[in-house]
């Protein structure tokens, strides 16, 4: 028996617009609201995101057409999506999608199933969207309750470091900031005064006997320093700094030169690089960070203007840097010590879990 062909679904009218229509309208007026028609703060471009959920499966269809039915089969659909992606990591062959970067034109990344609770938050901001839609006279019947249909949320981790795994990341990232370290106008002093050979000097601090020659034969180091190499990038302060000064990994990346007040111990977070006006704070600096900071702006001097926390290319840091270069390599060299020494080791340790550890 042939299958029944699915009933066609109302067309959208004038009358009644697409969801698609008047989430983006919709939207256009939150960015009017906070004043960001550019739509760079975090609130807007999460709003965006959650959207994107639904729009395949809502967009199409007329604004009194997304109703319960729908909505459970968009949470099915991504339910099973989420199961195919498990499986497939499982099995060693993980799925992949393109992600565009305006740096390096784009790169291959794992694809993440949608969670439950980020289901549950895209069918609330279509509930926004009905809603507003009702108000203003759009939508004619009654607002579905789309969230009902959502799986129940699995309870977030809300993960913080334990005293023994926080003295493991600091040895961890001193460790590892020692591994890549490259020369400096002391090292290469003293490799220019000493007798031992090459190969010896290379051996010891870290770097090639052919780099350790070319010092000696005054073709590199002859003025100026020379770059850093790409993995001779401060570590230890930045754990540090989220540690002991309880900031937010988007307000670290935000601090300016001039926001890091050494002599007066204090860190001062601009609005700028707050989610909201409360954000804005004066943080006093403890003795531990601020040893931290002082030899932080000896070895990485910046102007006024310029990102106090600078990547090896004086540009600003991002988040994802910060999680994926240096917290990730940090956690799992501290969990080798740790699980040597027989204590708990590092289960999940992101930017925010050290702000929660911090307080």
């Amino acid at each position: 028996t042939p299958a029944k062909a699915e009933p066609a679904r109302g067309l959208a009218t004038a009358a009644t617009p697409t969801f698609q229509v008047e989430a983006s309208q919709w939207l256009h007026r939150q960015k009017v609201r906070v004043g960001d028609l550019e739509g760079r703060s975090k609130t807007i471009r999460d709003l965006e995101w959650r959207l994107s959920v639904v729009m395949d499966k809502f967009g199409p269809e007329p604004i009194d057409g997304v109703d319960f039915g729908l909505a459970d089969e968009l949470v099915i659909e991504l339910c099973e999506e989420r199961a195919a992606i498990e499986r497939a990591a499982a099995e060693g062959v993980p799925l992949t999608r393109t992600v565009s970067d305006p740096r390096t034109g784009g790169y291959r990344a794992r694809r993440r199933g949608v969670s439950n609770g980020s289901i549950r938050k895209a069918l609330d901001t279509t509930e926004r969207v009905l809603r507003d839609a009702k108000k203003r006279g759009v939508l004619a019947g009654e607002v579905p309750a789309l969230k009902s249909a959502a799986p129940k949320a699995d309870r977030p981790r809300r993960s913080f470091l334990e005293p023994e795994q926080i003295a493991a990341a600091l040895r961890a990232a001193d460790v590892i900031e020692a591994e890549h370290r490259g020369l400096t106008w002391e090292t290469v002093d003293l490799v220019r005064r000493s007798n031992r050979s090459a190969v010896a000097l290379a051996r010891e601090l870290g770097v090639s006997d052919t780099l350790i020659r070319k010092v000696c034969r005054g073709e590199l180091w002859k003025g100026t320093p020379e770059p850093r190499n790409r993995n001779d990038v401060p570590r230890r302060v930045v754990i540090d700094a989220l540690i002991l000064g309880g900031l937010r990994v988007s307000e670290f990346c935000g601090l300016d030169a001039v926001h890091v007040d050494v002599g007066g111990g204090r860190l001062r977070v601009p609005r700028s690089a707050t989610k909201s006006d409360a954000g804005e704070r004066t943080i006093p600096i403890v003795p531990a960070l601020r040893q931290r900071l002082a030899e932080h702006r000896t070895q990485y001097p910046s102007g006024r203007g310029e990102p106090a926390f600078p990547t090896r290319n004086g540009t600003r840091q991002h988040p994802d840097n910060i999680r994926a270069r240096i917290l990730a390599p940090i956690r799992e060299r501290a969990n080798e010590q740790l699980g040597t020494e027989g204590l708990l080791t590092i289960g999940h340790m992101t930017p925010h879990t050290l702000r929660r550890t911090f307080a």
